[in-house]
């Protein structure tokens, strides 16, 4: 069975935005898999001890870490299931989506929650966010913090790709749900689990509805939150 390493906060909540594209490609394909979720400060410890993020994945023999990684490896070694991709143009155009979530939106939804979150941590963890974090921004958590009015005024044509595209189907993936999917709800889960901004209510109706029919996918699994 393949074990899968998740963040966990001080609520158990799993709330990492990569490891849940991973949990969602894991139900996708239709494999059982084993969960644990885990502090910042522990990810050295786990599997092969050379680990630095998560999700990081053991299918056997093989650990992998990266989401993306872990989604291409699901989709080449496992036959049996659903393709995440549905072809190679699938595989490009989530790749874009890979890329827009993780060096668009997300670092603008941090700037939002970024208290919220740090609140919510394991308090293992506390120090070392703060001080990563700060010495990545180049600046206080709290000054970061600051810039959430600003972050939400530039949020809306963050979230256009999303909500136009959704206004002509109901999934990124077209007519059925993709890994463009899994991603785009990795950000909407690290924001649901970690503060108390209405990410679906201030994008609008069609991307709420899209949102509601995510967290129903796979008897509910997003719903979890664990």
């Amino acid at each position: 069975m393949i074990t899968t390493y998740h963040l966990a906060n001080a609520d158990g909540a799993h709330f990492s935005p990569h490891a849940w594209r991973t949990t969602m490609a894991l139900a996708h394909k239709g494999l059982e898999h084993e969960s644990r979720g885990v502090a910042f400060t522990e990810i050295g410890t786990i599997c092969d001890g050379e680990r630095k993020i998560v999700p990081t994945i053991e299918d056997g023999e093989q650990v992998l870490s990266d989401s993306w990684a872990i989604a291409l490896h699901l989709e080449d070694s496992v036959t049996s299931g659903r393709s995440l991709f549905g072809g190679e143009k699938g595989k490009a155009h989530a790749l874009f989506i890979n890329n827009w979530a993780s060096f668009g939106l997300q670092p603008l939804l941090l700037q939002i929650m970024i208290l919220e979150l740090f609140e919510r941590l394991q308090d293992r963890d506390k120090a070392y966010f703060r001080e990563s974090r700060e010495k990545r921004f180049g600046r206080s958590l709290e000054d970061h913090a600051a810039l959430a009015d600003e972050a939400k005024q530039r949020l809306p044509a963050m979230l256009a790709p999303l909500s136009m595209t959704l206004n002509s189907q109901a999934w990124l993936g077209g007519d059925v749900p993709s890994y463009a999917d899994y991603i785009a709800l990795g950000a909407f889960q690290w924001v649901r689990t970690s503060s108390s901004f209405d990410l679906p209510g201030f994008a609008g109706e069609k991307v709420a509805d899209w949102h509601a029919a995510m967290l129903d996918l796979h008897d509910g699994l997003a719903r979890t939150n664990t």
